[in-house]
């Protein structure tokens, strides 16, 4: 069973699950050595099947060839059926720069509107002001459905909010998961008070949490190699995590996966969007969202999380 959230105040329904696509036509990750289009398009057929219906995408992935990838995906169905999140550099610094990053995102997807747009990093050299205008704009235009940020702390999230005069921040991507929980001490209580979307990237710690490698057997590709996910000494200090990730799953009948998943979907306005390079990712992703963690489950998660913290 497919769970939906509303993203932001947006209006927008998205799977609870999303679709990260960084290593989409990203060769540091292998694309093509161990994975490839063809793989990738199943990938997207069989999330729209399950009812997995949000992308996350940047112009920055694979130097475009992420969204040009899902731009054919998306040729292949009717473009409602797909919320597609995109981002653009901070290096953006003007108004034109921003709109010929929209021109460019929108040629490779092959679409007329991006249904969220979201700065991939806050730039202290350009105005948070300035840049939240052009997006104003932009939407107001109706080439872009939402607008969402990327990165941003509480302070600057508030004063993107501030800049905006018609609409909101609907969302704000950050990395989130079991080790990296810093946003938990002001970031996520404000999002959830506020209904702002939570887009928790690496909500797997790049796949260090699924219980896959360990320190004889580290990820080959160039992103996690130099990964202090994936140090020999960290691997060895998550194995009593990871154990008890696994005995809690066995009972459930999950994988550990849809274990650490489902610790995020405990909170409400957040959306978690693990990279996907195969249809079994699919699969196994899709299964998080059809039961919930009870309390004694989460306190014991959280209990070993302190000891290894």
């Amino acid at each position: 069973m497919v769970e939906y959230r509303e993203l932001g105040r947006s209006g927008i329904k998205v799977s609870a699950i999303g679709i990260g696509t960084w290593q989409w036509g990203s060769k540091i990750w292998g694309y093509s050595k161990t994975y490839n289009e063809d793989d990738l398009l199943e990938s997207f057929s069989k999330a729209l099947e399950l009812g997995l219906n949000f992308f996350d995408t940047a112009e920055v992935y694979g130097n475009g060839k992420s969204e040009e990838i899902l731009g054919r995906c998306l040729r292949k169905v009717k473009r409602e059926e797909v919320v597609i999140a995109t981002k653009f550099s901070p290096t953006r610094f003007t108004e034109n720069g921003i709109k010929k990053a929209l021109e460019n995102s929108l040629k490779r997807l092959g679409t007329s509107y991006i249904d969220l747009y979201q700065v991939h990093w806050p730039n202290p050299l350009v105005p948070i002001e300035k840049t939240m205008k052009v997006l104003e704009k932009l939407w107001s235009e109706g080439k872009i459905s939402a607008i969402g940020v990327s990165n941003f702390n509480l302070k600057q999230l508030i004063k993107a909010r501030d800049s905006l005069s018609k609409t909101d921040i609907m969302s704000n991507q950050v990395q989130y998961n079991m080790l990296k929980r810093n946003i938990e001490k002001d970031l996520l209580g404000y999002c959830l008070r506020e209904k702002i979307t939570i887009i928790a990237y690496s909500p797997l710690a790049q796949g260090s949490l699924t219980g896959k490698y360990s320190k004889m057997n580290k990820p080959k590709d160039l992103v996690r190699r130099s990964n202090p996910y994936f140090t020999s000494r960290k691997l060895e200090k998550i194995v009593p995590l990871i154990d008890t990730l696994r005995d809690i799953s066995d009972k459930r009948g999950k994988t550990v996966t849809q274990i650490v998943l489902n610790w995020i979907l405990r909170w409400d306005h957040t959306i978690p969007i693990p990279g996907v390079k195969r249809v079994s990712h699919v699969l196994d992703i899709a299964g998080s969202m059809d039961f919930r963690l009870n309390d004694e489950e989460l306190r014991i998660i959280e209990e070993k999380l302190k000891e290894i913290i």
